[in-house]
């Protein structure tokens, strides 16, 4: 029996130690990493990309070879078109500046239409259905008002799926959050009073003019009429 207690003591003393060994590992770390400063890296790495490129370019040079050539040759013909055709579609969404709420819900649309993925398999189910009862009805299945004007779509039975409704749903507070978290852009903005340094002390002094102006309106006026006493 004293024996083994004592081998129990042992073990107790061994996950003891583990315990605390890891601990001060993880301790360490945690030093570690709050010593490192991630946009000293980043910096640091793009240094390290534009010392490079200075590098292979001196050396095109040197070999007589063109150096904005050789680097096309690392991109594919499809590549380039994939790239100049996600350029030309981001700057057919430029943001041009308000107009009007029309057009700025219509290139809402235009976006949300872009980045819709279709289920074409779930699709193709619906449309050879609809192709069926429009044989049945003795229509042509090939006409497209036929399946238009079916009506079948409106049955109880057809109902969207659980992955389409939780689709909808994520889609619908992604919209929320971008909507709540996004940040308005403030170009050639006029302000008639400028008592702020940068944009940061005139939000801070928008603050405190919220709270404070209503008790110190009548000294902050006279003062600027010169009649405080």
């Amino acid at each position: 029996m004293a024996d083994r207690m004592e081998k129990l003591k042992q073990l107790k003393r061994r996950r003891a130690t583990e315990v605390e060994q890891g601990n001060r590992r993880d301790r360490n770390l945690e030093f570690q990493r709050s010593k490192e400063n991630p946009k000293l890296e980043a910096k640091l790495e793009r240094k390290r990309e534009e010392a490079l490129r200075l590098q292979e370019k001196q050396q095109a040079e040197d070999a007589g070879e063109d150096y904005e050539r050789k680097q096309f040759w690392k991109y594919s013909a499809e590549s380039v078109a994939n790239w100049e055709a996600k350029q030309a579609k981001k700057n057919s969404r430029a943001n041009e500046g308000f107009t009007d709420h029309t057009q700025a819900a219509h290139k809402k649309y235009l976006k949300l239409v872009s980045a819709l993925k279709p289920d074409m398999t779930t699709y193709n189910e619906k449309k050879l259905e609809a192709m069926e009862r429009a044989l049945r009805n003795g229509e042509n299945p090939e006409d497209v008002r036929a399946l238009a004007n079916d009506l079948e779509y409106a049955s109880v039975q057809d109902r969207p799926s659980k992955e389409a409704v939780d689709r909808l749903v994520n889609d619908v507070n992604e919209q929320i959050t971008q909507r709540e978290t996004r940040s308005r852009e403030r170009k050639n903005v006029r302000y008639d009073d400028i008592s702020w340094i940068n944009e940061k002390n005139r939000v801070f002094n928008q603050k405190i003019s919220r709270f404070y102006d209503k008790y110190t309106k009548e000294i902050k006026d006279n003062l600027e009429r010169g009649t405080a006493l």
